[in-house]
C-alpha cells in the first residue's frame, strides 16, 4: 500500500511541473509584453508631397509710426482663398515626438469688390503674395497604421512676387482688365506661426495618405517699416500630401 501510494504521489508531482512548465511558455506575463510593445520605436523617415487650400483674412492697419494714413477704401477688402504647395520630410524623434521640416510656395491674398450706386460702373481686385517658405514644426502622434497628430512650429518667409488681378466696368458699359506685378512696400522677409492637427492612412507598400487642417498667424509686416500701412495675414486652411517612407 505505501509503495503504490509513493508511486501515485510521485506522478502527480511530474505531471504538474510540465503542466506549469507548458503554461508558462505559452502565456508570457503582462510586463514582459508590455516591455516589448513600449521598446517598438518607428526610426523612418519619410517625405511627402502636400497641397493646402487656404482661406486668408487680410490685417491691415494705419502705420502710426510713420504718417499715421487713413485706410480709405483698403478697410474694405476682404478674404481670398488661396492654394500653397510644400515638399518636406518626417523625422521621428521618439515614440511619441516628431520633426516636420519643408519648403514651401505659401501664398497670402487679399480681394476688393466695389460697385456703384448711381451708375453700371465696377471695380474689383484680387491680390496674391507669394513667398519661398520654409516650415518648421513639433508634431505629437499617436496610432501605428493609422496616426493622428497635433503640432505647430513657426514659418520663416521670404518674399517672392505680387500679382494684382483687376476687373472694372465703366460707365458705359465697357468691360476691361488689367494685372499689376509690382509693388514696391513689400518686404522680403515675413514670418508666422501655425498649429496643425490631422490623421495619416499608412499602407503597405510604404506609401501613405496625410489629412490635415493648418491655421497660420503673420507676426511679422508683409509692408517696408516707413510703407502706409502695416500688412498681416491670417489664413486656415485644409491640406492633402502623399507621403513615402524610407
Amino acid at each position: 500500500m505505501n509503495r503504490n501510494l509513493l508511486s501515485s504521489l510521485l506522478f502527480v508531482g511530474i505531471s504538474w511541473c510540465s503542466f506549469s512548465q507548458i503554461v508558462t511558455k505559452s502565456t508570457p506575463s503582462k510586463t514582459t509584453a508590455a516591455a516589448k510593445v513600449k521598446s517598438v520605436k518607428d526610426t523612418n523617415s519619410r517625405f511627402y508631397l502636400e497641397a493646402g487650400y487656404f482661406s486668408c483674412s487680410p490685417k491691415l492697419s494705419s502705420n502710426t509710426d510713420f504718417l499715421n494714413k487713413p485706410l480709405g477704401e483698403r478697410a474694405n477688402e476682404t478674404k481670398l482663398s488661396v492654394w500653397s504647395y510644400s515638399i518636406g520630410l518626417t523625422t521621428p524623434i521618439s515614440n511619441l515626438l516628431y520633426f516636420d521640416g519643408g519648403l514651401s510656395l505659401l501664398r497670402n491674398g487679399e480681394q476688393y469688390k466695389w460697385t456703384s450706386t448711381t451708375s453700371d460702373s465696377t471695380f474689383n481686385y484680387q491680390s496674391r503674395y507669394n513667398y519661398i517658405a520654409m516650415p518648421l514644426q513639433l508634431k505629437l502622434q499617436g496610432g501605428n497604421n493609422f496616426r493622428y497628430f497635433v503640432g505647430g512650429g513657426l514659418i520663416p518667409e521670404l518674399y517672392q512676387s505680387y500679382s494684382q488681378k483687376q476687373q472694372w466696368n465703366d460707365s458705359l458699359g465697357s468691360s476691361k482688365k488689367a494685372v499689376v506685378k509690382v509693388n514696391s512696400d513689400m518686404n522680403s522677409f515675413a514670418l508666422s506661426w501655425v498649429v496643425t492637427a490631422g490623421v495619416e492612412l499608412i499602407f503597405k507598400n510604404n506609401f501613405g495618405l496625410r489629412l490635415s487642417g493648418s491655421y497660420r498667424s503673420q507676426v511679422t509686416n508683409s509692408y517696408k517699416k516707413y510703407s502706409d500701412y502695416v500688412h498681416k495675414t491670417n489664413a486656415v486652411g485644409l491640406n492633402i500630401a502623399l507621403t513615402r517612407k524610407f
